[in-house]
């Protein structure tokens, strides 16, 4: 048994219901080996011609659009994730499988009760167990908890639910909560945390772990002063704009370089489609990386770039248009 539900019947229900005769699937890496057999069935059940991607997808931002254009295809089916584009820019539809999980979250979320801090509590999760979450907010407010769930963000499209790059929800209700409890992976559960100011607890489904997160927070912070504080004598930038359809933000990236450029210094925009650190290398004349596509590639893993890499966030502090302060009251995740 599968543990994610690829919804088969609604899978086939589109295809033949819009007519496709020929799909580009989309999986995130966890999901990949999967492309086999939806292939087969999709196949032997209507007859089209499906191409399964091979690329990464790191989101519903990064939609393999210019792909599917190129193969003719008439239907982009990503899964992983519910709607986040509302429509493609090129005329290929988009139907979002959102790959809900098998995972049961109650025996984590009874062990991650203890260590809640208050009685009231923010509770979120990822749209692959958002149909569980009613039932983890029973079993809290069955422990006395006052539980608090999150209105739709600019992306999150459901209530309850958090992306990697959108947590306003949580912001909103922060200050009626004592902590938070985040149903999910670990790379979910470290966002929530650099968003908001109060504890936050993981509960993860897929090892049944309980994490707090709020040493994590406390050494992701201090990490990003001292990139920031780099980049601040830095005098050469390199502002990257991503080809993804959902991270792509030219005109950012214009308004940044007006800025640096007013603040004395020099800058460059450079588009990419993947922000690797390889494809950096060569840029030996620029200080520091400005990244205006997928705010958590400046935040996870900036040990693998070559250079110092920020935030379109951090470079207003950089420039002394912000106070660290300021920044931190937005919170480091924002898109």
């Amino acid at each position: 048994m599968s543990m994610f539900d690829l919804d088969d019947d609604r899978l086939l229900a589109e295809i033949t219901g819009r007519g496709a005769r020929r799909i580009l699937i989309q999986l995130p890496d966890g999901l990949k080996n999967e492309g086999t057999r939806l292939a087969g069935l999709i196949r032997g059940k209507t007859g089209v011609d499906v191409f399964v991607s091979a690329v990464p997808a790191w989101g519903a931002c990064d939609l393999s659009l210019d792909a599917a254009a190129r193969l003719k295809a008439d239907l982009l089916v990503h899964y992983g994730h519910n709607e986040f584009l509302r429509d493609s820019s090129n005329g290929v539809p988009v139907v979002y499988i959102p790959a809900r999980s098998n995972h049961e979250v109650i025996p984590v979320v009874e062990k991650a009760a203890s260590a809640l801090q208050g009685r009231n509590v923010g509770l979120a999760t990822t749209i692959q167990h958002l149909h569980k979450l009613a039932e983890a907010a029973k079993l809290l407010e069955a422990k006395g908890f006052n539980v608090h769930v999150p209105g739709r963000g600019p992306w999150s499209h459901q209530t309850g639910q958090v992306l990697g790059c959108d947590y306003f929800g949580l912001k909103k209700i922060q200050p009626q909560v004592d902590s938070f409890l985040i149903i999910g992976s670990y790379f979910h559960g470290l966002g929530a945390a650099l968003s908001v100011e109060r504890s936050t607890i993981l509960a993860d489904p897929y090892d049944g772990t309980v994490k707090v997160l709020d040493q994590d927070r406390d050494r992701i912070i201090r990490q990003r002063y001292a990139m920031v504080d780099k980049a601040s004598k830095a005098g050469n930038f390199g502002i990257i704009v991503s080809t993804k359809p959902g991270q792509s933000n030219p005109q950012i990236a214009l308004s940044i370089l007006k800025q640096v450029e007013e603040a004395g210094k020099k800058a460059v925009i450079l588009y990419a489609d993947e922000i690797l650190p390889q494809k950096l290398l060569d840029f030996t004349d620029i200080d520091v990386f400005v990244d205006t596509a997928c705010p958590r590639l400046a935040l996870d893993d900036p040990e693998r770039f070559p250079k110092p890499i920020i935030t379109r966030d951090e470079i207003m502090v950089a420039i002394g248009a912000w106070t660290w302060e300021h920044l931190l009251e937005r919170g480091l995740v924002r898109l």
